[in-house]
């Protein structure tokens, strides 16, 4: 089975705090679009590059699952169009399930935890994102295989 793991919610809702640890416990390749930014340009809030940073993203994805390796994309995903597109070149790369880990918190929440990050994410932009998540939450029919909650990694895990 080839596996591919895509993070939906807002910034603060928990979505690397439970992604990350899984994609280490069970070998999966984790790109995270950040991280990739702060690896390439060396600051993961530099969007100047940003087709740059997409390409590279891309680019090990796709090595990943040619390797038949589990891989774990974490980001927002906020918006449906950018879901179907992720899910499309997923299956254009060789995923055969594609599972949506859709944390979905209160606004509020996630304000509070934003402010307990390393990087803080502005008020307006968390507020945007969750008006787009709000307005057209993943669905089954973007594309998923199935959509379950970060706190339920741990069980999707023992199913691997």
């Amino acid at each position: 089975m080839n596996l591919a793991l895509v993070a939906i919610g807002i910034p603060g809702a928990g979505k690397s705090t439970h992604l990350r640890p899984f994609a280490a416990e069970h070998g999966f390749v984790y790109v995270n679009k950040d991280e990739l930014r702060e690896e390439i340009l060396g600051d993961a809030t530099d969007q100047s590059r940003n087709k740059e940073i997409w390409e590279e993203a891309n680019r090990r994805i796709a090595a990943a699952l040619r390797e038949r390796k589990g891989v774990v994309i974490d980001g927002t995903n906020v918006e449906a169009w950018k879901r179907r597109e992720t899910i499309d070149f997923l299956r254009e790369s060789g995923a055969t399930h594609v599972i949506g880990v859709y944390a979905d918190i209160p606004l509020e929440l996630a304000k509070e935890q934003n402010m307990m990050r390393e990087r803080v994410v502005p008020e307006e932009a968390l507020e945007w994102m969750h008006m787009q998540l709000t307005k057209a939450p993943p669905s089954l029919e973007e594309g998923f295989d199935a959509l379950i909650s970060p706190e339920e990694l741990a069980d999707f895990g023992r199913t691997l």
